[in-house]
């Protein structure tokens, strides 16, 4: 071997007698024996020689050490002229291909997050400054391989850098294969993402991620980069068309992704934003994070040695370097500004092909990506391979010749290589933060410090003991340039370790670390693209943890998904977690079976995320899908902004799919005794096809477990709905206490899975389902004739009907007048092979005139004015009914007694102190909020002298009132209407105003007046 492991380098910077020109005899250096220069001897004895060469001439006579270098290299070439592969052949430009894979890539869609983090102004400059630095430290490994033609790669550069040491090479060559194998495991991930993403998981991710090996591992077999080059080429090529594309087309879409969707900061609202310099409310944190994504994309240091070690003309690798350089420059920054001025500070994404809302636009821009996400990967592995076969086979025919050893080691080696990376990737629970770690520890140093000591080196080599001083302001000044080089690199060392340390442990509290071997994905268009492409290669912490959360400014509705119970796509622990409580397998549902409780579902369950019965529908009205409870679910539609279509809803009328959330039927002798002992409602009393709002809650403490609509369809039979989000800790609940029954059997529990549900809400709400119930085609004529006028608030009917021009039906619906908006309105449970024919019936009886698809977002700011809670937000399990201002769902019939899950608590917070009871200690009220908007986690404060008395849990600017509300809990005596408050937002205290619920009249139809407030 040429250099490392037990060959001993003995350093001297001493002026050296032996120059480049004189070659010294085979018996004095070791280097020609063991074919650094291009002999084949079997064996060599390894013997000690000095590193002349870091003696040898000056910067400025760097010409002489080209010419020297070319003797040197031109032996090379010499010596493997007659053999059949020769790796000294690549020109400049074949080399500049390579560089131009390397680093126009993927991550080049990060920036335009970095800039609105930054600011487009910092953010540019950061990119010129950047791309200079590694500009500079790629000349001074270029000066340092032209000085030691011998070196084949970073390890050799690294033990003649570090005077010889062995222990050096063997660190170096560890966190060189770590990093190399650690980046091709990325794309093989990546890849079977890709791949799940266009196929809608037609195969497992394990299977795609063979796949990608496989075919990676093909393309991995050319033995020399000249040949890899014209690969290169072509991927570079359809990167540029990839990132292109994706510019024109930000530029082409009327809105970008999420547009005037909310989030909890309120900043996806309104028309895009660009920062010109960074927002003053950007932490240091944020800040550094942006700075790493800029920094990671550009270093790459870790390949030029080997590149350059088959180079037939070495001295000519700056040219590549410069065009190199220049294209990034120009490429980076002008599609980052681009994009960024599109989709603005509160719209992009990382990568930013997530930030383009048409999915064709999206699909055909990412596509282009597939030779990078293939080859980037095989650049690595080559390196990684050569890096093995050399030292195995330097001196040998097999290394020069197609022998079948040769190219069975060759392949073998890679095969080796493709299936580490592919366990790897596979395996690790925190794949994507371990590759962040490894970015901060190994780009470190391939990336600054090594290149800081290797320019001192060769300075005091070129000039001895003194060199600054002897050098004048030049020898000051890189000296003083070169230490702080050193230090970022100590800076992204010490502080990129640490803050990717903290996210595994981030990830881990928030159950956001999946498991091994996950066998499926979320396909494109039921989770946002984000999910399949934020891990990328040299990517920051911020985009690490993108990858595994939702982006910090999604939706509240989004979040809740996360917040609140473990995904239903992800790790294969987390879909464990869901089949150990849901009657899905055989097995399980034969032990459920013995507590009478099935699934009435129609079709199988999926791994991924799932659909409501209708999907489709969203999508041909332009909905823009997200997940959210385990569903993908419609956050808005193209047709009306969120603001407008929460108008719409208040004047006219607007239909919701809420098919995600669990409606369950209970029946039996003992169904009674059940609901009368998980929740505080009086079921006796609750008359046949009435409906009541209440709790299912926790033994002992009153904890709310989720909040429940419960209707009564008979002397022994109801009918449930209960969160989607809460959906496998409501189940395993129910599954316990059936259990705990005299006898369980009396109770037959069916969840009605894949059933649809929408809700129709507005002022026209009544017209329209009238309407549409007079034109159906119902079995008997009462049911046609049926006025909704005497259906009430809280009431509900079935209506056997027939969708017309349909072959649906006939079968019964549920139709329940109510809803989740404080508008009037009906709730309607559609069997699940007839949802979707009625709701196009539904919309087209009406007419766009008057009806229309409304989404989450406008739902969320609804229920908020209607002063209405949002399980996981408002409600938990630690709050009870009091404390959560849900008293009157615990009738008066059981103040008395009793009898329900944690009713001793209960019943002495609704007992006032005065009378001996203990009443609450925190109260759920409304806020009106002066200047920015309240959001979850904000403080409520004493208006007087700044004492925390409680927190905001929900937010939002109203669209009807103009003003910014809030909803939270607070001290008891702080809660009465008028109270003045100051609530802490973005560290700045506004002036709030404790104010009754709801905000906004309510227009729900009661018996008692026709109409009435709620």
């Amino acid at each position: 071997m040429a250099l490392g492991r037990k060959s001993k380098l003995v350093a001297d910077d001493s002026n050296n007698t032996t120059s480049l020109d004189e070659k010294p005899e085979p018996h004095q250096d070791p280097a020609l024996e063991t074919g650094v220069y291009g002999y084949d001897v079997e064996k060599t004895e390894e013997r000690g020689r000095k590193m002349s060469r870091l003696g040898g001439p000056s910067a400025i006579g760097i010409t002489d050490v080209d010419d020297d270098s070319v003797v040197s290299v031109g032996k090379q070439v010499e010596m493997e002229s007659s053999n059949a592969i020769k790796y000294r052949t690549c020109s400049w430009q074949k080399t500049a291909a390579l560089l131009f894979s390397e680093y126009i890539c993927l991550a080049i869609m990060s920036f335009p997050y970095s800039y609105s983090v930054l600011g487009l102004v910092p953010g540019l400059i950061v990119t010129i400054v950047v791309a200079l630095f590694v500009l500079y430290t790629s000349l001074i490994v270029w000066e340092f391989c032209i000085r030691h033609p011998e070196i084949r790669d970073v390890c050799d550069l690294g033990q003649m850098l570090y005077y010889g040491w062995t222990w050096v090479w063997y660190v170096t060559a560890a966190m060189f294969l770590l990093n190399n194998t650690f980046i091709q495991g990325l794309h093989v991930l990546t890849g079977a993402k890709y791949l799940n993403t266009m196929t809608d998981g037609a195969v497992c991710t394990i299977g795609f991620s063979a796949v990608v090996a496989v075919i990676s591992w093909f393309c991995s077999l050319p033995r020399t980069f000249d040949t890899l080059s014209k690969i290169a080429t072509l991927s570079a090529f359809f990167t540029f068309i990839s990132v292109l594309l994706a510019a024109i087309f930000a530029g082409l879409e009327d809105h970008p992704k999420g547009y005037n969707t909310g989030g909890p900061s309120g900043k996806l609202v309104g028309e895009p934003t660009v920062l010109v310099v960074a927002a003053t409310s950007t932490t240091f944190v944020s800040g550094m994070n942006a700075f790493l994504n800029i920094s990671y994309t550009f270093i790459g240091q870790i390949t030029l040695p080997s590149f350059i070690a088959e180079m037939k003309e070495p001295k000519d690798f700056p040219k590549a370097l410069w065009a190199v350089t220049i294209a990034e420059i120009i490429v980076f920054s002008i599609v980052g500004a681009v994009i960024y001025a599109f989709t603005g500070t509160q719209y992009n994404t990382a990568p930013a092909f997530g930030s383009l809302g048409n999915e064709v636009y999206l699909k055909v821009s990412f596509s282009f990506m597939i030779p990078t996400l293939i080859f980037l990967g095989v650049l690595y592995a080559s390196v990684s391979a050569r890096f093995i076969f050399f030292r195995l086979f330097e001196g040998t025919r097999h290394k020069g010749e197609h022998t079948v050893v040769g190219w069975a080691s060759w392949a073998g080696i890679l095969a080796a290589t493709w299936v580490v990376a592919f366990i790897i990737a596979e395996v690790i629970p925190f794949f994507s933060d371990l590759l962040s770690l490894m970015s901060s520890l190994f780009d470190s140093f391939f990336g600054f410090i090594f290149w800081g000591t290797a320019y001192m080196r060769m300075r005091q080599a070129d000039y001895g003991p003194g060199w600054v001083t002897k050098r004048g302001i030049r020898g000051i000044g890189g000296f003083a340039l070169n230490v702080f080089i050193i230090l970022i690199g100590l800076y992204m060392l010490t502080a990129g370790t640490y803050a990717t340390v903290q996210s595994i442990i981030d990830n881990y509290h928030a159950n956001l670390v999946g498991g091994s071997f996950s066998y499926s994905l979320a396909p494109l268009h039921q989770s946002p693209l984000d999910d399949t492409v934020r891990v990328m290669n040299r990517i920051s912490l911020v985009n690490v943890l993108k990858a595994s959360r939702p982006h910090p400014e999604s939706p509240r509705w989004t979040r809740t998904l996360y917040s609140q119970c473990r995904p239903t796509t992800g790790s294969l622990a987390s879909r464990r977690y869901i089949l150990d409580r849901t009657p899905n397998t055989p097995r399980q549902r034969q032990a459920v079976l013995s507590l009478r409780c099935r699934h009435a579902s129609t079709g199988h369950e999926t791994k991924a995320i799932k659909r409501t019965a209708l999907h489709d529908l969203h999508v041909q009205h332009g909905g823009k899908m997200v997940p959210f409870g385990g569903f993908s679910m419609p956050v808005q539609y193209s047709d009306l902004s969120v603001g407008d279509s929460h108008k719409w809803t208040r004047e006219k009328a607007s239909l919701f799919d809420v098919g995600h959330m669990v409606q369950h039927r209970l029946s039996g002798p003992a169904a009674s005794l059940l609901l009368e002992r998980v929740t505080p409602s009086s079921i006796t009393a609750l008359e046949d096809y009435r409906s009541t709002l209440s709790c299912l809650l926790h033994p002992g403490t009153g904890g709310i477990v989720d909040d429940t609509v419960i209707t009564r369809l008979g002397p022994d039979t109801f009918y449930l709905v209960t969160n989607a989000a809460c959906r496998d800790k409501d189940l395993a609940y129910l599954k316990e206490h059936i259990a705990e029954l005299p006898d369980p059997t009396h109770v037959d529990w069916q969840v009605l899975d894949d059933w649809g549900l929408v809700a129709l809400q507005g002022p026209l709400s009544p017209l329209i389902l009238q309407d549409a119930l007079v034109r159906a085609e119902a079995t008997d004529l009462e049911q046609r004739d049926f006025d909704l006028q005497t259906l009430y608030f809280g009431q509900c009917k079935h209506f056997i009907l027939k969708v017309p021009s349909s072959d649906c039906g006939p079968a019964p619906i549920l139709v329940s007048r109510g809803g989740y908006t404080g508008e009037d309105g009906f709730e309607i449970s559609i069997p699940p092979f007839m949802a979707q024919a009625f709701t196009e019936y539904l919309l087209k009886s009406a007419g766009p005139d008057q009806l229309r698809f409304a989404g989450l977002g406008a739902r969320d700011s609804l229920r908020l004015e209607a002063g209405m809670c949002l399980y996981g937000h408002d409600l938990n399990d630690e709050i009870t009914p009091v404390e959560g201002g849900l008293s009157w769902v615990v009738h008066k019939d059981r103040r008395v007694g009793g009898g329900f899950h944690g009713d001793e608590v209960i019943l002495r917070q609704l007992k006032p102190v005065k009378d001996g009871g203990m009443g609450p200690a925190k109260r759920r009220v409304g806020l009106i909020v002066d200047g920015a908007p309240a959001r979850e986690g904000a403080q409520i404060v004493r208006e007087d002298n700044g004492e925390e008395i409680g927190t905001v849990t929900s937010g939002c600017p109203s669209p009807t009132l103009g003003k910014n509300i809030a909803m939270g809990y607070v001290n008891s005596g702080m809660h009465k209407a008028g109270t003045e408050v100051g609530v802490v937002v973005r560290g700045k205290r506004r002036k709030g105003v404790i104010t009754k619920m709801p905000f906004v009249k309510s227009h729900y139809w009661k018996q008692a007046a026709g109409t009435a407030p709620g």
